[in-house]
């Protein structure tokens, strides 16, 4: 494993949280991959949110496949979850918390669970992602569920008292102004798109400023089932510092480029250094 230096710690009083965007694994980008395994070991965040689609659920998947057999996920169980939970485990020697709240990739399984019915319901607990990628994790450790539920109607993850991290409501061309359209009274923070884009905005009333943004995403920028569709998807993640009593926080999205980025106040993390970790990882390997 590559050793990265101490990154300086937030001020007393408050706390960084570093948001991570859509992964696919096994469709992700590794250079996107190694560049936040060094931030990630460089910043120590108090808290680490991952936006959701992390696992691809390819397999679960109810549209037709139209890639070659050499350029899918066949086995999910070791294609997938396996490196998933190693990238989580690197992450619990750097951070207190990890949310993980699960997107509409993760949510394949669930719905082909039901489709199946009982036979559904008697291997629900063999390939369900949240039991799956949470066994054995250490305390600090939450999954959020994409469905909704009574006790939750709007599934997501309040970062601030007026800043909560959902997976994604929209991925209309102007998607930031749709999610704080939908959110009105908080700013939110939104993976789904990856497309890198934010959207602010003043309440003429109150004053109060909110803010919707989308840091992008760690998939593969033009991946095979794009080929003829032409992205414009950004790699890239987001540090939120925030106030220990969760009044007031400040936001910087790092753009991702061939794999390195430039943190706030300057110093430069190169992913390419690690992309002998990340290949380990995907094999499953500590």
């Amino acid at each position: 494993m590559v050793k990265e230096s101490s990154g300086p710690s937030p001020r007393p009083g408050s706390h960084l949280v570093m948001v991570l965007p859509d992964m696919h694994v096994p469709h992700h980008d590794r250079k996107a991959l190694g560049c936040v395994l060094a931030a990630h070991a460089y910043l120590s965040p108090a808290k680490t949110v991952i936006l959701g689609d992390w696992l691809d659920c390819e397999a679960w998947s109810s549209y037709p496949r139209n890639q070659k057999p050499e350029d899918r996920a066949t086995y999910y169980h070791e294609d997938e979850i396996l490196p998933v939970r190693r990238i989580l485990e690197r992450f619990e020697q750097n951070t207190k918390e990890i949310i993980y709240l699960a997107g509409n990739h993760e949510h394949r399984v669930e719905r082909k669970i039901v489709e199946l019915g009982e036979v559904g319901a008697g291997i629900a607990n063999l390939v369900d992602p949240g039991r799956l990628l949470g066994q054995g994790r250490k305390p600090g450790w939450s999954y959020i569920e994409y469905s909704r539920k009574p006790e939750c109607p709007l599934p997501h993850y309040k970062i601030a008292k007026d800043l909560i991290a959902v997976h994604g409501w929209s991925f209309a061309k102007h998607a930031a102004a749709k999610h704080l359209e939908i959110a009105r009274s908080y700013s939110v923070v939104h993976g789904h798109t990856h497309r890198a884009q934010s959207f602010t905005a003043r309440e003429p009333v109150t004053g109060q400023t909110l803010k919707a943004w989308s840091p992008g995403c760690l998939s593969r920028l033009q991946p095979i089932y794009m080929q003829h569709s032409p992205t414009d998807w950004v790699h890239g993640f987001s540090l939120v510092y925030v106030s220990d009593d969760l009044g007031s926080w400040t936001e910087y999205t790092v753009e991702i480029r061939d794999g390195m980025c430039i943190l706030p106040g300057g110093h430069k993390i190169d992913g390419k250094k690690w992309l002998k970790d990340v290949k380990a990882l995907e094999k499953g390997e500590p």
